[in-house]
């Protein structure tokens, strides 16, 4: 081929990629503005007086199992990180992925001035700060074990090595959390009541003087409907009892609601959202037109 003729491909080529992550950002700036449009939409509710589900609310980060930063070691509630690695390709640089990962599967709870409910992260759309973003950062043991299996060198960067950077977001033990998901009952609660009640059930039957008590017409044995009043009583007593963290607030199932975390207060975590929009909305017009543009007027 041509070298000119390769070189006019390329550049259209290029303003199509151009015109492409143009639309691109236009139509995410019209997600983050319905995403806005939600959050101010949505009532925010009270942990007491929390229903099933979706709900808005308001409060503290609280652990339910405190957690280390895997690249800080500093104390939080949850945490998510990333390794990338510059590469090149030409003149162009860009940033890749070579490890990451979150505590997503650990839940922790959000507590407001009625009460606390428990936060299931998985799946969650996150706003967090990155407390830790570091560029050709000291290569601890703790880094050296998180990429093991990437295949990254840490050869020394003035060496020819590639750049790395290093981004750690968390949320700390006492921060403003805001979650926006569905309040839904906690899976598992059912069946460890229902394992509780066969506990209890199981102690009677190893106690000779309550075996005694459950024989109500006295003929020396438990029949089965006076073992069947037994299950009732000590299930009626459990239904009584204050559920452990009977719901929790997370992910929907369907994929249908919004699930949103953040580490910012409401009005901050608008504010965010409003700008981001603002300037996806009218950067990727200004991409996209720009790059139609050029590639119309090659073309001509």
């Amino acid at each position: 081929m041509d070298p000119g003729i390769r070189t006019i491909t390329e550049h259209r080529l290029l303003l199509l990629a151009g015109a492409a992550i143009g639309l691109g950002l236009f139509l995410h700036g019209f997600t983050l503005w319905r995403r806005r449009r939600r959050i101010e939409d949505t009532p925010t509710s009270k942990v007491r007086s929390l229903s099933l589900g979706c709900v808005e609310l308001s409060g503290r980060a609280r652990a339910r199992t405190l957690l280390r930063g895997p690249l800080s070691s500093v104390p939080c509630v949850f945490f998510r990180w990333r390794v990338e690695e510059e590469r090149r390709s030409g003149k162009s640089r860009s940033w890749h992925t070579v490890a990451s990962g979150s505590s997503e599967a650990v839940a922790f709870e959000l507590e407001d001035d009625t009460g606390r409910v428990l936060v299931d992260p998985r799946g969650a759309q996150l706003e967090i700060e990155a407390q830790l973003r570091e560029t050709d950062p000291e290569v601890t043991p703790a880094l050296r074990e998180i990429v093991g299996g990437s295949g990254l060198s840490f050869g020394g960067w003035l060496l020819g090595s590639p750049r790395v950077r290093v981004t750690e977001e968390r949320i700390h033990e006492g921060d403003p959390l805001y979650v926006l998901g569905l309040a839904q009952p906690r899976p598992g609660a059912s069946e460890e009541q229902r394992q509780a009640i066969a506990a209890d059930l199981r102690t009677w039957k190893a106690d000779p003087a309550a075996m005694a008590r459950l024989d109500r017409d006295g003929d020396g044995h438990v029949d089965a409907d006076e073992w069947e009043l037994a299950r009732s009583e000590v299930a009626r007593r459990h239904a009584a009892e204050p559920a452990v963290d009977p719901v929790i607030v997370g992910r929907d199932p369907t994929g249908d609601a919004t699930f949103l975390l953040s580490a910012l207060g409401e009005r901050a975590l608008v504010r965010r959202l409003g700008w981001r929009s603002l300037a996806s909305v009218v950067g990727g017009a200004g991409l996209a037109l720009l790059s139609l543009a050029f590639l119309v007027s090659g073309c001509a």
